[in-house]
């Protein structure tokens, strides 16, 4: 590990009581956020995030050990927070028509939340990713259990509703639940955080709508 790897892996794991690094690492992270969305994934060199951050690029590698690292870390944590609470949602003492609605709200609140970073990942080849070999290959595995995690939770509570009579499909609920997660990951090409409706209004909208067709009345 080379010397400036190693600080920057101490100060990582020292992050928790020291809000400066913190701070910091955040800027960067929302800087690269509007660089990947501004220019697209593969366009952006890691000067580009150095200079919307404001911090020469000596310095960002004390926070920062790659442009693939640094998006995956961005993502992963708002992508594993909207997973364990669509878990939550899912496991609650609900009506099914409930959970569609809180799980659409969730996505779309956390869309506004992560914006733009969720959107690029959502737009990107992740197949394409630069990164060493072996980087490369834990990150499309984990990216494919992601995707299994959440369609399984969507397909799941879609059953549930189907097999209860809450819900009337003659689909099958796998093709309904990759409807609404496709419905809702190609808000990417429209939604803007300062629109004329915000994602809690967004989200109430597509729930009602959905139901419209999916409630069994």
């Amino acid at each position: 590990m080379s010397g400036i790897a190693g600080r920057r892996a101490a100060a990582a794991a020292a992050a928790d009581s020291n809000p400066a690094y913190r701070e910091k690492q955040e800027l960067i992270r929302q800087a690269a956020s509007r660089v990947f969305h501004q220019r697209g994934f593969h366009a952006t060199k890691l000067h580009d995030v150095a200079a919307e951050a404001g911090v020469d690029r000596a310095s960002l590698y004390y926070y920062v050990g790659s442009k693939e690292q640094l998006f995956r870390d961005v993502v992963g944590e708002a992508v594993t927070a909207n997973i364990e609470a669509t878990e939550r949602i899912v496991n609650a003492d609900l009506p099914v028509s409930e959970k569609l609605i809180r799980t659409i709200r969730e996505l779309m609140i956390s869309f506004e939340k992560n914006y733009p970073y969720l959107y690029v990942f959502v737009q990107e080849d992740i197949g394409k990713l630069q990164g060493d070999t072996a980087a490369q290959d834990d990150w499309l595995t984990t990216v494919q259990g992601w995707n299994t995690r959440y369609f399984k939770l969507m397909r799941g509570f879609i059953n549930e509703g189907i097999d209860n009579g809450e819900f009337r499909t003659s689909l099958p609920a796998g093709i309904v639940a990759n409807c609404i997660i496709g419905m809702m990951n190609s808000s990417n090409m429209w939604f803007q955080p300062d629109g004329i409706l915000d994602a809690d209004q967004i989200a109430e909208g597509m729930a009602r709508w959905l139901l419209d067709g999916l409630l069994n009345s």
